[in-house]
């Protein structure tokens, strides 16, 4: 009789762990593990704001003046007729007459697939062409300027033409000057 009570206890007992306990401890143990991601997700959210936190404070303490240039720099658009504006302002102030025949290019994103590479780049590309006429020492001054300038350009092509003459006359002594600059902007 006693080892049926015993018997029966050890039953009851098994039964009872896998109809109560068990039940209850795989969900306490899913319920941990949720806690736990809940935990480093907290973490993750905790350093993230820290981090964005650090980055406004930065942010904040750059000067207007200092932000103005990185815009200048870099701009976050196009900005085409800003652009042509300063060239032309350049040119006259070195002597050079105003721009003619300018023609620009913005990149295209087309719906055809395309070099990957392009599409994943932060910023974009704006070729821009155009004529200017005048002394070749002002034309070095010219580039000088415009290396110098805070707009990020890279002059990519310069050909040189003798002035033709008008109306039959000899043109003053100068150079046609046809240049492509390709210029970025940063992508939003």
């Amino acid at each position: 009789m006693k080892t049926f009570i015993s018997l029966l206890f050890i039953t009851v007992s098994i039964i009872a762990f896998f109809m109560l306990v068990k039940p209850k401890y795989d969900s306490l143990q899913s319920l941990q593990t949720e806690v736990a991601t809940a935990q480093a997700n907290l973490e993750t959210a905790a350093k993230l704001a820290k981090s964005r936190d650090e980055l406004l404070a930065r942010y904040q303490g750059i000067q207007k003046v200092d932000l103005d240039n990185i815009k200048t720099l870099l701009p976050d658009s196009v900005d085409n007729i800003r652009l042509i504006i300063q060239i032309n302002s350049l040119a006259t102030k070195n002597n050079l007459s105003l721009l003619r025949s300018v023609d620009y290019q913005t990149e295209q994103v087309s719906a055809a697939p395309q070099d990957p590479q392009l599409v994943e780049r932060p910023y974009g590309e704006f070729t821009i062409s155009y004529q200017t006429t005048g002394q070749y020492k002002n034309f070095l001054a010219f580039l000088s300027d415009l290396e110098q300038n805070l707009r990020l350009v890279d002059v990519t092509k310069v050909e040189f033409t003798p002035v033709e003459p008008v109306n039959g006359q000899q043109a003053s002594t100068g150079l046609t000057y046809k240049m492509t600059l390709k210029t970025y902007w940063l992508k939003q």
